[in-house]
């Protein structure tokens, strides 16, 4: 999916299958196509376009990734039902005009975030390696 305001979003393909398989097990009213254009579009208002901002609760900069731009959110899924704390966690990574999904798991699925930041730090070596080869 291409922003107006000059990003790009790839995600690692293993985010989009925990994103489907959370979606699948725990929301009957939402897509993780849905979830995903809804995402992106916040994403692209706080970034770009500075008309969202996110709370410190839902949102914040992930520490310890050897200076790479890496982001935690707590996903926002449409007519979901679900609680503050029952929404997936998940990281990604930013860089330039590059946004892409890493990872994702959920309190439902008692998560351990030091196991998901684990993840995170593997699949970021990864898709800065798929990232190396695309232009924009």
């Amino acid at each position: 999916m291409e922003c107006k305001s000059l990003c790009f979003f790839t995600h690692h393909p293993k985010f989009i299958q925990e994103l489907e398989e959370f979606i699948n097990n725990h929301v009957s009213a939402s897509s993780a196509e849905e979830t995903i254009n809804n995402i992106e579009r916040l994403l692209v208002k706080h970034f770009y376009d500075k008309d969202v901002s996110f709370t410190p609760k839902h949102f914040g900069m992930a520490q310890g990734f050897n200076g790479f731009e890496v982001y935690w959110l707590h996903m926002v899924i449409p007519n979901s039902g679900l609680s503050r704390t029952q929404v997936p966690k998940a990281y990604f990574y930013k860089n330039n005009e590059y946004i892409s999904f890493l990872c994702l798991d959920s309190h439902i699925q008692n998560y351990k975030d030091a196991k998901l930041r684990k993840v995170a730090e593997e699949r970021l070596r990864e898709i800065i390696e798929v990232l190396k080869t695309r232009a924009p």
